[in-house]
Formats: C-alpha cells, structure tokens, sequence
C-alpha cells in the first residue's frame, strides 16, 4: 500500500491548519494514485489528537522539541544540540549505510516514519516566516525539518499551497530558501509568495513553483449548532474572530479595545447579533482565541447580544457556524475563507500579508485592513461599505469560489502527475 506522509500540520485546535489537512487529504484521495493510500500526519500536538485528523497521527520535530523541556529556551538549545545532529546522523546512517542508529527512541520512530513514505506532503500554511531575528532561526529549523529530512533521504517531497515570508532577517530568508532545494514542487498561495520563489529560482536548482489556492476552500461545511441565537429583529448576525498577535502588550490590548468598541457599536447601531467564532483553542500552545474574545467582551460591556462559542467544533462545523452570518470581520484568515466560501461578505483584518494576498484573488483587496494601528473609525466605515456592496459581493463570491475551489485543486493534480513520472523514472 502506497503511504503519504503528510508534516507540518500545526494542531487540530487551530481549525484553520486542521482544515487544510482535511481538504488536502479529501483532494489527495480523489486521485487515482492516491485514492488507497495510507495517510499519517506528523503533528505538532502529536498522538494526542489521534481522533481529530483523517489519517494516524504520530510527533513532528516541534512535538518532540517539546518533550525536552516545559522552557522554551531549554527546548531550542535542545533541538539545537541534540535533536537536529542525531536527526542528521540517522539520516547520514540511513542513506549511505543501510543503518537505523539507535538515537533517541521517539526521534527513531519519527525518522522511520520518513524512511518507509513513499512520498512527503508538507501540509499548506504560513509557517515559513519568522518575527524574531534570534528565537526565529530555532523555530525555523525546527519547522524546515518537517520537510527537508525528508528530501534529504530522497524521497519525493512537495510543498502544499504556502505563504513564504515574511523573515526577521537575511539568515532566515537564506535558510528556507536553501531547505527548497530537494523538493520536486512547491505551490504558493497568493502572489507575494509566487514572486518571491520566483526571485529565489534563479541557479538555486529550487523546485518547479506554481500557485494553487489554500486546501481549506475544498472543505464542506457541517451543521451549526442548533441552539444559536437568532438575528434581533431586523438586524444581523455578524460573525468575529480576534487572537492574541502583538508582542507589546500595549499594542495588543488598543487592538482589542478597538474591537470591543467596534463590537458595541455594532449591537448599538447596526442593530446586530455578534457572534465571536473561536478558530483555533489551543490552549497548551498559549493559542487560544477564546481568550482573547472574552477579553474583548468585557470591553464592549458584555452585551446580551454579544455571544461567545466556547464549544470545540471542528472545521467543518466552524464552517458552517460561519455561514449563517449575514456578514463577517476576522482576524483569522482561514475564518474569512470559511465566510466566504459560504457566500458571507467578510472584512478581513490582517496581521500578515497573506490575507491581502487572498482577499486580493476574490476581488475583495479593499476589503483589508492591518491590525497595526486599527482605527475605529476605519473600521466602521469599512463595514458599513461592505453592507453597502452586499449584493455585489456575493454576486463576486458565487462567480470566484468555484474558481478558487478549481485552483487548490491544482496541487493534487501536479503532484499525482509528477509522482508518477518520478516513480516511473526510478529504478
């Protein structure tokens, strides 16, 4: 039986990272070279979310890191001098020598991993970009490792619809695009990362790039809850996400103090239900959305018409929670993808390039503001725009996300193709 190793996956609790895999997987199996396929995922929440993901879950380097240590410092010195040379050691054991060195017992059991795929899948996301110009080359390394061990025991490895950049420093640019080098294919998706692979090309002998939109646009939505509150009569639900995203405590708490006035006024002016949606909930990663939202709550004067989810749903449902608003403001941007792929208008508020970069490809790019210095004022005039152009919006949706749903269908389609013509070229 054909096994497909799929890395990088982040964490069931960030429905978004969860929905990528799914749609990946979904789209992988309707390939005729793929459609019996074992699929495992290599986590970074590893075994623990065994149930969550379609395929059998086992570590990642980033699991493993973890179990060195509870301090983050102790965990990338860690990686540094043990992980990363007993992972270079095997691998060196492995390729030349026919060996399996007996290294740290759950490492071993992750490098077999690599070992018996017959190819490696670096789940699509933003995880190539770092914020610091220290803490980032350890956290990249530990990231670039999900896919380049794999490369370097020469298995076919390609890289899922991505966003690349943006790097803290030229190191860190330097070291992903030298880790490109032993991948077949690698997909951006949006244009800010198709230019910079392409400017990374040139005598780098880096992969074939093409672009293919985000895996979780081939997601289906599941059922919302029943119990959720109805629109106030007359009005709408609008649907919210916030996280946690600045280093400065003070830029992160005028951020959310923006969005809880912004909240009021909604309930107060727009005569809506606000529903703030909790993409990701993970909680031991210091991850968790919820409390953020309870947070921005309290400021907005913890209206009756403003609703928390706590529930843990899963992609799907956080899907189809999205799609019974009438309108949606997210600062997660796979909480915007699941918006619109259900034909709700969405005001992006974005923390990376990415989001522009996506928005960009619906037609919505003036639909985009940065969480950086978000005025209040911007922000209502925004959304009363994106009511104002409702009908026009979903008109453009109902055209587009057939589109998009066609590209992210690319990535399976190359990929079986060149799987294929490698496997026939072996010997």
């Amino acid at each position: 039986m054909l096994k497909i190793l799929i890395t990088n996956s982040y964490s069931a609790r960030n429905k978004g990272d969860a929905g990528i895999v799914a749609g990946m997987v979904q789209d992988l199996r309707s390939r005729e070279a793929f459609k019996d396929a074992e699929f495992t995922i290599s986590s970074a929440a590893g075994p623990s979310e065994a149930d969550s993901f379609p395929g059998r879950v086992i570590d990642s380097f980033v699991s493993l890191k973890k179990k060195l240590s509870a301090n983050p410092t102790v965990q990338g010195v860690g990686f540094l001098l043990l992980l990363y040379p007993m992972t270079l050691l095997w691998i060196a054991g492995r390729r030349f020598l026919g060996l399996d060195l007996p290294v740290w017992s759950p490492l071993r059991r992750l490098l077999r991993e690599y070992d018996t795929a017959d190819l490696v899948v670096a789940a699509g996301g933003g995880y190539l970009y770092t914020r610091s110009p220290w803490k980032g080359n350890i956290v990249l390394l530990s990231v670039i490792y999900g896919f380049h061990g794999a490369a370097l025991l020469g298995k076919p490895v390609y890289l899922y619809s991505q966003s690349v950049g943006p790097f803290a420093g030229r190191f860190q640019e330097w070291l992903v695009r030298s880790s490109l080098r032993g991948v077949r294919i690698v997909f951006s998706r949006e244009a800010d990362t198709r230019a910079r692979l392409e400017r990374w090309v040139g005598g780098w002998k880096i992969p074939a790039v093409h672009s293919a939109a985000d895996a979780a646009f081939l997601l289906t939505a599941a059922d919302p809850p029943t119990d959720l509150p109805p629109s106030p009569p007359g009005g709408i639900r609008v649907g919210l996400t916030v996280r946690s995203w600045f280093r400065d405590p003070a830029g992160q708490q005028q951020f959310e103090q923006t969005c809880g006035r912004f909240a009021r006024w909604l309930v107060e002016e727009m005569n809506a239900a606000v529903f703030f949606i909790p993409q990701v909930t993970f909680t031991e990663g210091g991850d968790d959305d919820r409390e953020a939202a309870r947070r921005v709550r309290a400021m907005a004067g913890n209206l009756t018409r403003i609703h928390l989810i706590e529930d843990e749903l899963d992609p799907a449902g956080i899907r189809g929670l999205c799609g019974e608003m009438d309108a949606f403001a997210g600062t997660r941007m796979h909480s915007n993808i699941y918006a619109l792929s259900m034909k709700v208008p969405a005001l992006a508020l974005g923390y990376q390039p990415k989001t522009a970069g996506i928005m960009t490809q619906l037609g919505l790019e003036r639909f985009v503001l940065p969480v950086e210095d978000l005025a209040l004022d911007e922000l209502q005039d925004r959304f009363r725009l994106l009511l104002k152009e409702r009908s026009r919006i979903v008109a453009t949706l109902e055209r587009e996300i057939p589109n998009m749903r066609d590209n992210a269908r690319r990535a399976s389609r190359l990929i079986e193709e060149d799987f294929i013509e490698t496997v026939s070229a072996s010997p």
